[in-house]
């Protein structure tokens, strides 16, 4: 894994199983990812925990931590439920999805796709009613336990200031609810990388090494996206994920 991309992992629990269905477990894993970003320092930009997968995005100054980071929180809470359902066997599905997310605007759309995850499954009609996702964090309602690293994100997003990100973010979000243009857009989790033309052919070669890959447009991503999918399935023994991240969890 190289460092300097910001990437979108998702991990699902094992046959789309609802494990993470009870406040309990996606506080548990909330709490388990924020001492993982703590301890690895990590930059998380957001994240939403659901009832059979997590969202996060987060900024790789060092695969090795997010790796770790990830391992802490997902082994923890699978070794938890197992101890608490006197269960054995896997907990999650695979290791964690990963696309490569250019910034400025492509990670901003991002930013929203993450947020909107219970407004699309139909479970609440503003990301705010979702306690267990950034929006709180990136809207200045949230002053205890924050995982988030704003600073960072306003960076990748080359925005002066807060205020100027969440004025566009949430005209954003509204936008979205009015037009109900909530459905699931799979290159956000599909593909390898999404952003410019130039940028996904760069993730592309960077990481290509005898994988074949096929590149279409990304109109769910904004104006004058692209993506790269790897032809190869990307949950598979060999290409579990495609930037090397080590010893995830079966549990």
């Amino acid at each position: 894994m190289q460092a300097g991309f910001t990437c979108h992992l998702t991990h699902r629990c094992h046959d789309r199983r609802f494990l993470l269905r009870t406040i309990r477990e996606r506080s548990d894993y909330r709490k388990w990812l924020r001492e993982g970003a703590s301890r690895h320092k990590v930059p998380i930009y957001n994240y939403c925990i659901t009832s059979n997968h997590a969202h996060v995005i987060v900024h790789v100054d060092d695969p090795d931590a997010v790796s770790a980071m990830m391992q802490l929180a997902s082994a923890t809470v699978a070794r938890h439920w197992n101890r608490l359902k006197a269960h054995e066997g896997s907990f999650w599905e695979h290791p964690f999805q990963c696309t490569i997310i250019q910034g400025g605007q492509h990670l901003l759309n991002c930013l929203r796709y993450v947020s909107m995850n219970m407004v699309r499954a139909g479970v609440v009609g503003q990301p705010s009613e979702w306690r267990w996702c950034g929006d709180d964090e990136l809207m200045g309602r949230r002053s205890r336990y924050r995982l988030l690293c704003v600073e960072r994100m306003l960076e990748s997003l080359d925005m002066p200031s807060i205020e100027d990100f969440q004025r566009i973010y949430s005209e954003g979000i509204r936008e979205q609810i009015a037009r109900r243009t909530v459905s699931r857009e799979a290159l956000w989790t599909d593909s390898l990388a999404v952003g410019d033309r130039t940028f996904v052919e760069r993730v592309a070669t960077r990481f290509g090494q005898r994988r074949r890959f096929t590149y279409g447009e990304a109109v769910d991503a904004g104006p004058n996206a692209c993506c790269v999918r790897e032809d190869q399935p990307r949950y598979s023994s060999k290409n579990s994920c495609f930037f090397g991240c080590k010893g995830q969890n079966r549990q």
